[in-house]
């Protein structure tokens, strides 16, 4: 089936029809990156092929792809074509990691993994996670620090079920990003976040790793985290009471 000969047959595919070409191009471009025809590090075919499979214009594929490199899951190689973006420790950051120091500059954590359990979801971690009454998450909790120095402390719930893979051994220090490790082991592609950012006050636990009082004030991020296909796969709460938290609005 071809995108430009398709005919709506009911009011549904109409509408469907109606939207640009490129868009319909696009989402059939990201279907195949989440299904894993093309995986993190893979090339597409070439725009030769890639029209005569679709049967649309090059303009339309390049209008298409465009759009995905925009959003950082594709990016083009001169001379090798374009490929599908696989997460870094360097990307990730970039894209993902917003606390920096008082003066601006830029965080380069190592996280020790404290905790780590399955467990039935509480309440807000159902809510977060979209997860049934019975859902289970991977519980972790991680000190993220820089030259030795506790900066943030983290509270991590993933859907046990997706993560079951994941590996991660208790006490050890791991300076991948995780959502690298989401990526490699587990194939979840974080696509985007929303955080919600406000102030909370150091519980017993978060002062002793973060060397603060008891009741200290802190700053507080919650994060829901989603992947490819739009589903909610990651629910964090990080607190520090020595970062700013630094996003752009475009």
């Amino acid at each position: 089936m071809t995108l430009e000969s398709t005919t709506p047959t009911n009011a549904r595919a109409a509408a469907i029809e109606a939207r640009p070409l490129y868009q319909q191009t696009r989402d059939l471009l990201l279907k195949r990156i989440i299904d894993g025809v093309w995986k993190p590090g893979g090339y597409l075919p070439s725009e030769q092929q890639l029209c005569g499979e679709l049967g649309v214009s090059i303009g339309t594929i390049r209008k298409a792809t465009e759009d995905l490199v925009i959003h950082g899951l594709l990016e083009r190689q001169h001379g090798r074509g374009t490929r599908v973006v696989p997460h870094s420790s360097a990307k990730s950051r970039f894209r993902f990691l917003r606390f920096v120091h008082g003066d601006g500059r830029p965080l380069d954590p190592v996280a020790h993994l404290l905790t780590q359990t399955v467990r039935a979801a509480s309440a807000e971690e159902r809510r977060q996670l979209d997860l049934d009454a019975n859902g289970k998450v991977l519980a972790l909790t991680r000190i993220r620090s820089e030259k030795d120095q506790p900066l943030v402390y983290e509270r991590l719930a993933l859907p046990a079920q997706t993560f079951a893979a994941l590996g991660l051994e208790t006490g050890e220090d791991i300076v991948e990003e995780v959502y690298v490790f989401y990526q490699e082991r587990c194939g979840v592609t974080i696509m985007r976040t929303v955080d919600e950012v406000g102030l909370a006050m150091a519980d017993a636990l978060m002062a002793q790793h973060l060397g603060i009082a008891i009741g200290a004030p802190v700053l507080e991020v919650r994060r829901v985290a989603y992947a490819l296909d739009g589903r909610r796969v990651e629910y964090r709460e990080s607190f520090t009471a020595h970062l700013k938290y630094k996003t752009a609005l475009e």
